[in-house]
């Protein structure tokens, strides 16, 4: 004869379709997550050795990292309040951590850097070597992770004009850096530095390279007290040091 569906289970289907919909009002999905919104583009164009140099297309984030993005922008546009000689024209990679972060932005010898005079109380003049990055620190704050390739990232707190490209996700590096922006066009040229070869940490600079881990290493602070001391550990400034030049050759704020 023909199978007819028992009343238990038309019952149970019948409650499960009332219930259902109670349930969704109940225990709505989370609302996702709002992608930031692109607030401005800057074009730059990085040649490696002596390539022909590439396009890569910045969205940056100004309502997710508003004082970042400004000096960010400003070095693009040699436009930084009281600075207008600082630019990233000119600068170079520093740091290809491949699969991890790709560091670019590091400013020509000395152009970053200022002599500030003082008068002791002895009447001598004191000469003192200053980061110019200092004077641009911030209090950027955002919950955006380094969760894919293309960020693009910077210290937490500013005081550095370097910045970061991830060649892949990389969401060690939430704690000491923060994302400001994408790129909107270029993903090709991340993939090309990430394969530029570089410099890899040996024995004598390991604990160079847990300090880098950590995100705690400041180039500049550290090379001097650790030359200054004659201190071998020093040399950890090659640690993923491109051996090509990577140079960014053009930049420019689009709108």
């Amino acid at each position: 004869g023909i199978m007819r569906p028992s009343s238990a289970g038309s019952s149970r289907r019948a409650f499960c379709a009332v219930l259902t919909p109670a349930l969704l009002q109940l225990f709505p999905s989370p609302p996702a997550l709002a992608s930031p919104r692109i607030t401005g583009e800057v074009e730059l164009r990085v040649a490696v050795g002596s390539d022909e140099p590439q396009v890569v297309v910045l969205g940056l984030y100004g309502e997710d990292a508003p004082a970042s993005v400004a000096t960010f922008q400003g070095l693009c546009s040699g436009s930084l309040p009281g600075f207008p000689t600082l630019t990233y024209l000119g600068s170079t990679a520093s740091r290809v951590e491949k699969g991890k972060l790709i560091v670019l932005g590091k400013l020509t010898a000395g152009q970053a850097q200022d002599i500030e005079r003082t008068l002791d109380n002895t009447g001598y003049v004191r000469n003192k070597l200053v980061n110019l990055a200092e004077r641009f620190t911030n209090t950027d704050s955002n919950a955006l992770t380094h969760d894919r390739a293309g960020l693009l990232t910077v210290v937490r707190g500013g005081g550095a004009f370097e910045f970061g490209l991830t060649p892949a996700p990389n969401m060690a590096l939430d704690d000491q850096r923060l994302v400001i922006g994408e790129v909107v066009r270029g993903l090709d040229v991340v993939e090309l530095l990430n394969q530029v070869p570089a410099r890899q940490p040996s024995k004598d600079n390991e604990v160079g390279r847990v300090i880098y881990a950590l995100g705690a290493y400041d180039e500049t602070k550290y090379l001097a007290v650790a030359k200054a001391g004659g201190d071998p550990r020093s040399r950890i400034d090659q640690t993923y040091r491109p051996l090509q030049k990577i140079r960014i050759s053009y930049c420019a704020v689009r709108k």
